[in-house]
């Protein structure tokens, strides 16, 4: 059986099955690393109470990581601020547009400071709306993004970047930034274009960064073994029932790995690079 990771998945202990459940069924199906990143504070129910909801749900994504360490899989925790919160704080809650960003910056500087201390591995979701939305909310995401981009060249931080998919334009955007803020060569890697298409994820190995792919089936069949294995597959499986938007589950995205293995369409080499070699590279964590 090949061991499988997830690049970039959540869990939701309050709507969903919560960490547990879902790693006890990702290990029976090969499973062996997840990236698991947080949601937003309302996701999990919780009354927003500014600054001290995101430091809440930090302390419930820790919990739900332990509970993955406990069954058996290396986890990597991640906290950010999601771009679609700058929209619901202002429609929503009533903040004012700077009140938004100082809070933005004041969470993602938060989350740099417990990457620092080896409490949080990175910071994630951050990055700007692929929806159509006002000018300076667009702004302000994009503030809170290119902070958390010093944050990673300062303090080695891993940040998932939730951005628009324009192929050669979003990666150009990103790619000037970097170079605007002197990062180095090797400290690129650390920037992670999330949900990202197969395509974009090659360009983007090349010039020195990382990225997850949509680990569907029909994804995975379609394009597992005809492009380079430079990325790393996620799930991006949101874990509430309510809500529309879970690409897939994670052990039947290991489910469907293992069959095109079985099946001859990959080879075992191929997968251990996307599945072992890849996440070991990115998140320095031994193989399993």
């Amino acid at each position: 059986m090949i061991p499988v990771a997830d690049g970039h998945t959540h869990s939701n202990p309050v709507r969903g099955l919560g960490a547990a459940k879902i790693a006890e069924r990702f290990r029976e199906a090969g499973g062996w690393f997840m990236a698991l990143v947080a949601l937003s504070p309302w996701h999990y129910g919780m009354e927003f109470r500014g600054f001290d909801s995101y430091a809440e749900t930090i302390d419930l994504l820790l919990r739900e990581c332990k509970e993955v360490e406990e069954r058996g899989i290396r986890v990597a925790c991640l906290a950010g601020f999601h771009p679609a919160d700058v929209d619901r704080l202002i429609d929503k809650y009533g903040m004012k547009p700077m009140s938004v960003l100082d809070l933005g910056l004041r969470v993602v500087e938060h989350e740099a400071k417990l990457c620092r201390e080896g409490t949080l591995d990175g910071i994630g979701e951050v990055g700007r709306q692929h929806y159509k939305t006002f000018p300076t909310r667009a702004l302000i995401s994009q503030l809170i993004l290119e902070r958390a981009m010093e944050l990673a060249r300062d303090y080695g931080c891993i940040v998932h970047m939730h951005l628009e998919q324009e192929g050669e334009t979003t990666l150009g955007l990103i790619d000037l930034w970097a170079s605007r803020i002197g990062m180095p060569g090797e400290a690129k890697k650390l920037l992670v274009f999330h949900h990202s298409k197969p395509s974009l994820a090659v360009r983007a190995h090349k010039l020195g960064y990382s990225a997850t792919v949509p680990g569907t089936p029909a994804l995975m069949t379609r394009v597992l073994g005809n492009v380079d294995p430079v990325f790393i597959l996620e799930s991006d499986h949101i874990d509430d029932p309510n809500r529309p938007g879970a690409v897939v589950y994670p052990w039947v995205m290991a489910e469907t790995l293992q069959k095109l293995v079985e099946k001859g369409r990959i080879s075992r080499e191929y997968a251990y690079k996307i599945n072992v070699d890849n996440v070991v590279s990115l998140y320095r964590v031994p193989p399993p």
